[in-house]
């Protein structure tokens, strides 16, 4: 039985929408991203695909969800969203599911993002959080991000 909010994101350099209603994520990272010269650099596309699971038994009013960039001492806030939960929303989404006991159901949510461009100007993390009532955070996910060392010069 979970008891605490998580998630993941899978982060990638586009998100497609498709007719039938899929998600196509294309040019997915693993934990790292590697740029091939030296800083900066700019990701003529970027995105991030944020999935996020509460149990309902958690009462909650509301969900702000933050990417930060960290490039060295700098830190900036690349998206800030806030999502208002809606008593009689979570109530039909609880009362209509008969899987499991109801302190084993969660509610789901999933939130595509997308830049272009995004520049990065040293090497860092792109790091995904989410915060319920603006108090408990949930760590949603980061991408370290490296640059290649500037080659050495020849005399």
């Amino acid at each position: 039985m979970t008891v605490e909010p998580y998630g993941t994101t899978i982060f990638c350099d586009d998100i497609r929408h498709e007719i039938n209603g899929k998600l196509t994520l294309v040019g997915c990272y693993s934990s790292e991203m590697n740029f091939n010269g030296p800083p900066p650099g700019l990701l003529p596309s970027f995105a991030a695909l944020v999935n996020i699971r509460i149990p309902t038994a958690l009462p909650f009013k509301s969900l702000k969800l933050r990417v930060l960039k960290e490039e060295g001492d700098e830190v900036s806030e690349i998206l800030a969203a806030e999502v208002e939960a809606e008593e009689e929303k979570i109530e039909d989404i609880v009362g209509g599911s008969q899987e499991g006991e109801p302190e084993e159901r969660l509610i789901s949510m999933t939130f595509p993002c997308h830049w272009s461009p995004l520049p990065m100007a040293n090497t860092g993390f792109i790091k995904v959080r989410a915060y319920l009532d603006g108090g408990k955070e949930i760590r949603l996910g980061a991408l370290k991000i490296n640059f290649a060392s500037e080659p050495d010069a020849k005399d």
